[in-house]
């Protein structure tokens, strides 16, 4: 029996055991339904945690079921109105050049949501942590502020919000280097933009964490991974943790238009999935899960559901699709022994008035890893 086998079999076991065992045990993992919302479930593992207890988590995180729950999606995303989604007070849009030999998109802009009062002068020497926000493949940079309620929600936040430009559509960068040199979007993030912060607004030293939705989801964890100390704390919303299905062919249409071998071709991204297999593991998320040990690692999705007709990516069908990449993402976090804290929803659909909730979920949560706590 390989331990793998031996390990999906004390899944079974402690999910029949989870139910009893995990409310009671000392330093067990805590399932729990979220604040008002018997359709949400919350899973917290900590350092402590027993195997029994850790994978009695997973296994109650598994049975979260895949359900239509009303939820519609839309395609165009709700916008807010005027200055809202970015006040002049608080927000700046700023470009940070590459430099020469560093090749992203043009005229990449970084959009900054300062907290409220940085430029008071009673504030004149506070410092602040940061928090930075990765895109999806299908928004730009700035969607955060205008198609979810971040800036409203943030009112009350005292970090710095930084939204640099990821590249979208054909250009979606996955925030990597470009196996085919095209575009050198880690270098940009990490050894451009992350410093330029740093120089430029009031941060507390080493105060920094990350968010990723959907494709951002990898930026968040392959960053966090390859870079080890750079960030406290990260929050993977509805992302794509798990790249193995992105290297067939067999994708629902809407999905493999995005993520398979269409624009972007992937192939151009990581190299050629069996010649390049090692590029491809250095930068799945699920392979990198060993690495990420030391830090805060919050997980939140809804499970999605078979849509009876295609609605592509804003669908219930490819929030399921992308839960599935999560599942096993858990998996190794559970078999590697490292903490996490998971807000699961029943259903749900993948738009950016779906990720409202865990924004405001996990969010405060970050700010409070990047100070230590």
């Amino acid at each position: 029996m390989t331990p793998i086998t031996r390990l999906l079999g004390a899944v079974l076991v402690a999910g029949a055991l989870a139910a009893p065992l995990l409310p009671s045990a000392p330093a067990a993992a805590v399932v729990a339904a979220a604040e008002r919302d018997p359709d949400v479930v919350v899973v917290r593992t900590h350092p402590g945690t027993g195997t029994v207890a850790a994978l009695g988590a997973y296994a109650r995180l598994m049975t979260v079921p895949s359900l239509d729950t009303g939820e519609v999606p839309d395609v165009q995303a709700p916008r807010e109105g005027g200055g809202e989604a970015c006040p002049p007070r608080r927000c700046r849009d700023l470009q940070v050049r590459a430099p020469r030999g560093v090749k992203v998109s043009d005229g990449a802009t970084t959009r900054v949501l300062l907290p409220r009062g940085y430029d008071a002068k009673r504030n004149a020497d506070k410092r602040y942590p940061v928090v930075f926000l990765w895109n999806g493949g299908q928004s730009t940079y700035d969607g955060w502020t205008f198609k979810t309620e971040l800036t409203r929600m943030s009112r009350r936040w005292k970090a710095i919000l930084v939204m640099p430009d990821g590249g979208f559509g054909k250009n979606a960068g996955f925030f990597s280097d470009w196996h085919d040199g095209s575009f050198d979007w880690e270098t940009y993030h990490t050894k451009v933009v992350v410093p330029w912060v740093d120089k430029k607004f009031r941060t507390i030293e080493g105060a920094r964490t990350a968010v990723g939705a959907s494709m951002g989801g990898i930026g968040v964890m392959n960053y966090a991974a390859h870079n080890p100390g750079m960030f406290r704390g990260v929050l993977s919303i509805s992302g794509a943790l798990d790249t193995t299905t992105m290297a067939t062919y067999g994708l629902h249409p809407a999905i493999s238009s995005i993520l398979g071998y269409a624009d972007p071709d992937l192939r151009r991204i990581w190299g050629d999935p069996i010649i390049d297999r090692a590029n491809w593991a250095a930068h799945n998320p699920k392979d990198l899960a060993p690495q990420l040990r030391g830090m805060r690692i919050l997980i939140a999705s809804g499970t999605g559901y078979v849509a009876s007709s295609d609605e592509g990516i804003y669908s219930g069908t490819f929030e399921q699709t992308l839960w599935n990449t999560q599942r096993s993402f858990l998996y190794e976090l559970t078999a590697n022994k490292i903490p996490y804290t998971a807000r699961i929803a029943t259903g749900g659909v993948h738009n950016w008035a779906w990720f409202n909730d865990p924004l405001r979920w996990g969010v405060p949560k970050l700010i409070k890893a990047s100070r230590g706590r």
